[in-house]
């Protein structure tokens, strides 16, 4: 556990309610529901490889000065999302209006939210692959195809670097209240897209269209 007053601490009690509230959105209470359907779930990857192939490379360049940070943006979850929609033949969609990341502890609370969704990645993962039957390489390399121990190696990795940020380093005392502020609203950011994910009521089948705030 992280000391009550760590910026990991802080990050976490800065964005629980954000959290919890991305967690009902419906789109994304589909995607753990025993009675998922095929065609839900690959309009939820294209949403989801809109946000990161557009987001990550913006994210990756604010922090340029942080070489640790931006290595973490390598293009890789892009890439599986795309192996994902080649497999199933779905298009891409066209990118969301990104949120401005304009300085480095915007770029890293964003990180955070990020990094933090690879390790509950992991448990819908594994439902995927018993509601769906896919796995890694065959439409579940976002989700199944990452490992536990390198999930939570990267995120160990995260954390201890930006424990080891000095304030004084930064330009501004508020430093630490930027990150977590970002990081609560990269939480909103991605919430009001998978709540723009319409799901039929009466088929339980999500309705595709680009992402937007």
């Amino acid at each position: 556990m992280p000391e009550p007053n760590s910026r990991v601490a802080q990050l976490r009690a800065g964005t629980r309610s954000a959290h919890a509230r991305i967690e009902t959105a419906p789109a994304l209470v589909r995607l753990v529901a025993d009675d998922l359907g095929r065609n839900e779930y690959v309009v939820i990857l294209q949403h989801l490889q809109a946000l990161h192939t557009h987001l990550e490379p913006v994210l990756a360049a604010t922090l340029e000065t942080l070489p640790e940070a931006a290595a973490m943006l390598d293009g890789d979850r892009p890439r599986r999302l795309a192996e994902d929609l080649a497999w199933f033949g779905a298009p891409a969609l066209p990118p969301p209006p990104l949120p401005e990341m304009a300085d480095t502890a915007a770029a890293l609370g964003a990180l955070y939210v990020i990094e933090g969704s690879g390790l509950g990645g992991r448990v819908i993962g594994r439902h995927l692959a018993r509601c769906l039957g896919v796995t890694p390489g065959k439409g579940g390399s976002f989700f199944c195809g990452l490992d536990a121990e390198v999930a939570r190696s990267r995120w160990d990795r995260l954390t201890a670097m930006l424990e080891a940020l000095p304030v004084e380093d930064n330009a501004s005392a508020d430093f630490d209240a930027r990150i977590v502020a970002s990081a609560r609203d990269t939480f909103g950011f991605f919430e009001r897209c998978f709540r723009r994910i319409e799901v039929a009521p009466d088929s339980g089948h999500v309705m595709a269209e680009a992402v937007a705030p």
